[in-house]
């Protein structure tokens, strides 16, 4: 597979506070890529260079082939709180669309194409039903998917999902993992996560973080589980 991004020597300070230090790995097209680690080990923050939302201190990204994605290149992502107030009263559809605004220059406004794809999108992800229901009625897994279809729309290059089965039911879990593999033979993907049980199953290969990359292997072979659990007793 061509790679398509590569961080090498990537740290960041928050101040003085070193929260990654030494990042090197490669992303390659097609990836399931999962990124475990402790809580405050620099995952989500490593989410954030990687979305161009902050500047590593030291160290860069480099883009060996920008025909298949670059610096500009568009990128779907999902938060990792999917909690919505009550009082908030947007209907599903409309969360949709805004993923098109996302990737688009100031003033943009939707267009009949692409209400089109969004509801396309949606059907694929089985959420076309409750387009018109309000974002806060909805289920934990229903708000997932709708923030799944969200960052789809506008056909981005790699997605980047931040704990997408927090605070969701076993079952629900397992559905979302299945999505995101469907999902995965069409786009590159990166999953920020504790699930680690539900990873495994699906991911193509791991890192671990916690400041530093401890770990980068493939999942193809087989996986000591305990050397995980033990390197972030370890470093805790």
């Amino acid at each position: 597979m061509d790679e398509i991004l590569i961080c090498e020597n990537l740290s960041f300070k928050y101040d003085k506070d070193l929260v990654l230090e030494n990042i090197n790995f490669t992303l390659k097209q097609g990836d399931f890529l999962g990124i475990i680690g402790p809580n405050g080990g620099g995952k989500s923050t490593l989410a954030k260079i990687l979305l161009h939302l902050l500047k590593p201190t030291s160290g860069k990204i480099k883009y060996p082939n920008a025909d298949l994605f670059s610096k500009d290149s568009l990128i779907g992502y999902t938060p990792q709180d999917t909690s919505i107030n009550k009082d908030f009263t947007i209907q599903a559809f409309d969360v949709v669309l805004m993923g098109f605004l996302e990737k688009k220059t100031f003033g943009y406004k939707i267009t009949k194409k692409d209400k089109y794809e969004a509801l396309k999108i949606m059907e694929k992800l089985g959420i076309d039903s409750i387009k018109f229901r309000k974002i806060s009625d909805l289920s934990g897994g229903q708000r997932q998917r709708v923030l799944i279809a969200r960052a789809l729309c506008g056909n981005p290059k790699l997605l980047i999902f931040d704990e997408p089965t927090s605070n969701i039911d076993l079952p629900t879990q397992q559905e979302i993992y299945k999505l995101l593999k469907e999902i995965n033979s069409n786009y590159t993907i990166i999953v920020i996560t504790h699930d680690i049980s539900n990873l495994l199953e699906y991911a193509s290969n791991v890192l671990f973080v916690n400041k530093e990359l401890i770990s980068c292997e493939s999942m193809q072979g087989n996986i000591n589980i305990d050397k995980y659990f033990y390197r972030v007793t370890d470093s805790m």
